[in-house]
């Protein structure tokens, strides 16, 4: 009996050697089938003439092409290659529809982002789009499906996730740029209600103060320098008479542990996230140096995007390359890509240099809408009352029925 046990047991384990091995072959397949392209020749439609692509010791592409649009095609075929699921988790974000991919767990998200109908926004914006523009935009969707075709197995997320992915289309990459805008904007309007209420309840020269328009550390493109506003005196603001009679505010002091005291890791992170060091403001540094103040009498552009540091990054490094005739001097783009977009976001042309921040400008309004009390589906407006306008959205759920949503 117990020989037999033996045996059974020396089965079993050769069966599971045997599966985990079949299973690390099957990964280090997948795996491999995903990765991109780097030598070699392919062929891909629509170029009207030959693209080379190099890359660097680092993997950074160089794309040198006929057109603008061979380019566009060539980017497009390099992000898909590199970094389709990045993609992809950016469009859907935009467009609400991340439960497709991952399940109800991202019903709330895509529930709240919604309201703003983004993939219908993008296809009215490609509808008014400069048809040049168009054009870049299209043939670069194109080399992102043919980047996602040419990968013999589909990038490793979506084996984990047991999903296919989507192609590629060209209001996409419109809601690339809105992911980017839910990124860096105020997501419930605080902000505009927090300066909103201070305009209404202190005085003008105290709010100003507070909310300053600039300071002499702006540098507006148009018009003057601002002017810091003063420091209220008594006479606009008095802090001393409003706190006549009132008892001081009383500030607890935190507990201090002893010294040897461990803090666990949890505790630690909690304190850095609530802590009074932490600035929930989301902007980002831009720094221009004249060339009078340089060895070489060139100017120098520093740029801090303070953006989550994620893996991958958020920016993919390119050079692109293209001449518009034989007779014309090339362009020249050097710096980083958003994967989904066909454009260098920031970079230099060899004679200009941009860099990319959030300005902080004012550039959205909360409106308080009156409500019709005879009928709550009508708002007025300065020609009457008016209905609103609704819309059924479907949310596909993976593994689930779709939600049905009024907005």
């Amino acid at each position: 009996m117990r020989r037999r046990l033996w045996i059974v047991g020396l089965a079993i384990a050769i069966l599971l050697a045997i599966g985990a091995a079949a299973a690390v072959v099957w990964a280090r397949a997948e795996l491999r089938g995903s990765l991109p392209t780097l030598s070699g020749e392919l062929r891909m439609e629509g170029l009207s003439a030959p693209v080379r692509v190099t890359r660097d010791a680092l993997g950074i592409p160089t794309i040198r092409g006929a057109t603008r649009q061979d380019v566009a095609r060539a980017t497009g075929f390099l992000h898909a290659q590199d970094r389709f699921f990045q993609m992809d988790l950016s469009r859907r974000r935009a467009a609400g529809e991340l439960s497709a991919l991952v399940g109800s767990v991202a019903l709330r998200a895509d529930r709240e982002i919604r309201i703003h109908r983004f993939r219908a926004e993008a296809q009215r914006a490609l509808a008014t789009m400069d048809p040049e523009w168009l054009a870049i935009l299209e043939a670069y969707t194109a080399g992102v499906n043919s980047g996602l075709s040419h990968l013999r197995k589909p990038p490793f997320e979506y084996a984990v996730l047991r999903q296919q992915p989507q192609r590629w289309l060209v209001e996409d990459s419109v809601l690339v740029v809105l992911s980017m805008f839910i990124t860096l904007q105020d997501p419930d309007g605080s902000y505009e209600a927090t300066l909103g209420t201070m305009h209404d309840v202190l005085p003008e020269a105290m709010a100003n103060f507070l909310a300053p328009m600039g300071t002499e550390w702006d540098s507006p493109i148009v018009g003057t320098v601002h002017e810091v506003p003063p420091i209220p005196g008594p006479d606009v603001y008095d802090l001393r008479s409003r706190r006549a009679g009132k008892r001081p505010p009383h500030h607890p002091q935190p507990r201090q542990a002893p010294p040897d005291t461990p803090r666990p890791i949890e505790q630690e992170a909690r304190h850095w996230e609530l802590g009074a060091d932490r600035d929930e403001s989301i902007g980002s540094n831009n720094w221009a140096i004249s060339g009078r103040l340089t060895n070489d009498g060139r100017a120098l552009l520093a740029n801090d995007m303070h953006l989550t540091v994620r893996v991958p990054n958020t920016w993919y490094r390119a050079s692109l390359e293209w001449q518009d005739g034989a007779n014309t001097p090339p362009h020249r783009l050097i710096g980083v890509t958003l994967p989904g977009v066909p454009a260098v976001v920031v970079g230099s042309n060899t004679h200009v240099a941009w860099g990319f921040t959030n300005s902080q400008g004012d550039w959205s309004d909360i409106v308080l809408l009156e409500i019709d009390p005879s009928d709550s589906n009508r708002y007025r407006t300065p020609d009457g009352w008016r209905p609103f306008d609704r819309y059924e959205e479907t949310i596909d759920i993976s593994g689930e029925e779709p939600r049905k949503e009024s907005v």
